[in-house]
Parts: C-alpha cells; structure tokens; sequence
C-alpha cells in the first residue's frame, strides 16, 4: 500500500500532473453546473427520458414552459460542454507557465488561439466548412487535446518567455512591456499550432474519404466476438480516463446498428428475448452491462467514496454529484474529483466495464439473462437499463444490481488507496514545513 501510494503521489507531483489538477479543480464548479443541466435536457425535458415518462410531463407541463426549459437547458450544456477545450487549454497553458513563474495570461491566450486554429482547420478539413460550435476538439470529449496543448504552450512560455512576477496593479506601461515580452513566445508557439492544424486538417481530408474517426469503433457494436469487444472495451476505457470520451460513447450503441435491428426484429416476431441470433452483440454488451447507460464505473467510485471514504473533499464533490451521475451525467464528478488522469482509479476505471461485459456473457451463455434488445429511455439510472432492455426481465434486474454491487466493492482498494496517499502526502507537506 505504501509503495503504491508513493507511486501515485511520485506521479501527481510531475509538471504535467500538477498542471491539470490545477486546472480540473478549478474548472470544477463549471462542469458540475453543466452536469445538472445536462440532466434536465436529457432527463426533464426530453420527451424520450426515463423521468419525463414517468412523471407524464407531457400532460403536466405547458407547451410554454417545455420550450422555455429545453432551450435553456441545452443553451447552458452546449456553451459548457462544447466549448469545455477553451476553457481547459486556457488554464492548462496558464498554470504550467506559472509553475516556472513565467506569464500566465499570455500563455493561457496563447493556448486557447492555437486549440481554435487547429478546430478551424480540421472542420475545414472534414466538411469543407467550418462550424467551431460543433468542433470535437473543443468539447469536453477531447479534453487530453486541450491539456496537452496548453501543456505546450506553457513549456514554451518555460523556456523562452523572461521570469515574471505578477503584481497588484499594473500601469499601462507595465502591461504593454509584459505583452512586449510574451511576444517572441506568443509567436512560436502559434507557428507551432499553425503546422498542427495543418496536419490535422490532412488527417482530417484523408478521413473525409474513408470514413469519419468513429468509423474504427463502430465495428465493434456489430461484433458477436468477445476476443474483440473486451480488448476494445478496455482500450475505450482508458482513453475515456485520459480524457477522451467519444471511443466508448462510440461502442455503446443498443439499437442502431445492423446486428441489433436484427435482435429486436427476431424478438418481435417470436415475442420472447430469448435465443436472439446475437447473443454477445458488442453494442449491447457495452452499453447495459459493461457502461450501464454510460455512467456505471463513475458511480460505483462515487458510492464507494461516499462508504468508506475518509477525504472531506471527495465526500462533498461526491454529494453534489450525486443526482447528475445517477441519471447519466458524469462529467460534473469525472472533473470536479478528478477521475480523469488520477493514477489511483485508472485499472479499476479502465477494467472495470471488460469485466463487466465478461461477466455478463458468461450469464447469457448460462441463460440466466437474456441479451438486451429494446430501446432504453435516457437517463435511465445505470443498474435498471439491462432491465429494461430486456423488456422487464426480473432475473436481469436482480443479476444487474449483484453486478453493480461487485462493482462498487472493486472500487473499496482505489478508494482506501486515495485516502491512504492523502495522508501520507500531508505527513509529507508538515515535513517540508517544517524544514523550510
């Protein structure tokens, strides 16, 4: 546990570590209000949503009020969640220059025009017109991207911007021989970008005429070859711990592909879910057992926290997240403990959704559970949508929750390791106070 521990702390006390600690932690009220009104598009207001059919909303709310809600609520998560890469560059590139006490304002400018050069060439690339509203790699499911960029970015400020020491007020004078002095590392470090957003507007050509980057996940929602959908499924997961979330939302796909058309067409003729011609349909798989709708490890780390752990800051992130997770929004609790890049959950979170699927297909070879087929509502709480993909399966509901309870146990070692390598870190910053 010790040596683990001082792995994990070793790790998080690294420049680039540091830097997006930083960055998460304050991004994290941000992301926590765009999670909350994610729930209330995809939950409350959505017509296609778990609680807007089970409370009728359709008969108790307005015409008036629906528009007025939906409209607000996908405002606020468009402008959070689709530009969340300004917003990580901006102070990945800032507290990476401060770390070498260089200046963190221009670094932060600096980074965020480099990340929109690149969006702008690769939309220009893919579509041959730009729409940077909509543009993957300033959303919230590329934020790896933003960080390195900012990371960068601030590494150029390190080695070729003088030191700067920042001061109460500044007079206009002051301020101009700053900008004076970021200019040399403003300018490389645009030219830099420049030729990566070259490069990504060629990757994004190319792309163009073979097919779209999902193209080498899709594969897997139609495969019934569990030697491929487990390695996937953990190389999605991983991705999605590093800060790339689309590969797994990629795969998690319960009804639209060809094999599962399949599936529900065979179960509507025989009227049963059972002895479906694609019994460990990867898309299936992924989304009921291995993701549960999409949030299911997330919760897990989250229940545990709230069990057995003994950090007052995890506990309150955990708390306020709560709601947004159990209804399929992570990304408020994913930045604000952090989960992504935090050493101490990434085998659990990488693992966890292949051991999940393994499990699962071992029951349906068992004919335990039926395979999922049906059409689940969004924000479907994570351990009920097996359920209702099987149309009421009870044994499935039951198997569902032993699941999810095997899930969150998993997660007790990274939780007691968390607060294992806090308190050795505190023991730690007491001995260097006490040098100093």
């Amino acid at each position: 546990m010790d040596r683990l521990a001082y792995w994990c702390i070793w790790l998080r006390r690294r420049s680039f570590f540091r830097m997006a600690q930083r960055t998460f932690s304050t991004l994290m009220p941000l992301a926590m209000i765009g999670a909350y009104f994610q729930v209330l598009q995809d939950s409350v207001f959505s017509p296609e949503s778990f609680i807007y059919n089970l409370f009728d909303f359709d008969k108790l709310m307005s015409d008036t009020f629906w528009d007025i809600g939906m409209s607000l609520s996908q405002s606020v998560v468009q402008v959070i969640f689709s530009l969340f890469g300004i917003y990580v560059v901006y102070f990945a590139a800032a507290f990476t220059a401060d770390l070498y006490k260089k200046d963190h304002t221009m670094a932060g400018i600096s980074g965020s025009t480099i990340l929109l050069v690149i969006s702008y060439l690769t939309q220009m690339g893919k579509t041959g017109r730009v729409s940077l509203f909509q543009s993957p790699f300033l959303s919230i499911q590329y934020t790896l991207i933003a960080l390195v960029v900012g990371y960068i970015v601030g590494q150029i400020f390190h080695w070729l911007a003088p030191a700067y020491e920042q001061v109460d007020y500044e007079h206009a004078r002051m301020v101009q021989t700053r900008a004076l002095n970021a200019l040399k590392p403003s300018t490389v470090s645009i030219l830099i970008g420049a030729a990566a957003g070259g490069l990504a507007y060629w990757l994004a050509s190319q792309a163009g005429r073979t097919g779209s980057f999902a193209a080498f996940w899709s594969p897997i929602e139609n495969s019934n070859n569990l030697l491929e959908i487990v390695p996937a499924t953990i190389l999605a997961s991983f991705l999605n711990w590093i800060g790339i979330e689309s590969p797994i939302a990629d795969m998690s796909n319960l009804t639209t592909s060809a094999a599962a058309t399949a599936n529900l067409n065979f179960v509507l003729r025989r009227g049963s879910v059972w002895n479906v011609p694609y019994r460990f349909l990867g898309g299936s798989l992924i989304y009921s057992y291995g993701t549960m709708g999409g949030c299911v490890a997330v919760l897990a780390i989250l229940l545990a926290i709230l069990i057995w752990g003994r950090r007052r800051e995890a506990e309150t992130v955990s708390k306020l997240n709560l709601i947004p997770v159990l209804f399929s929004s992570a990304r408020g609790f994913m930045i604000g403990l952090p989960v992504v890049l935090n050493p101490i959950f990434c085998l659990q979170l990488t693992i966890l959704p292949a051991f999940n699927v393994l499990v699962a297909s071992l029951a349906i070879a068992l004919k335990i559970v039926p395979t999922p087929v049906y059409a689940v509502l969004t924000g479907t709480p994570g351990p009920l949508t097996a359920f209702f993909a099987t149309n009421g399966n009870w044994p499935t509901l039951i198997f569902s929750i032993c699941l999810f309870i095997a899930d969150i146990l998993l997660m007790v070692p990274a939780v007691k390791l968390d607060n294992h390598a806090k308190r050795l870190l505190q023991q730690y910053e007491r001995k260097e106070d006490q040098h100093v």
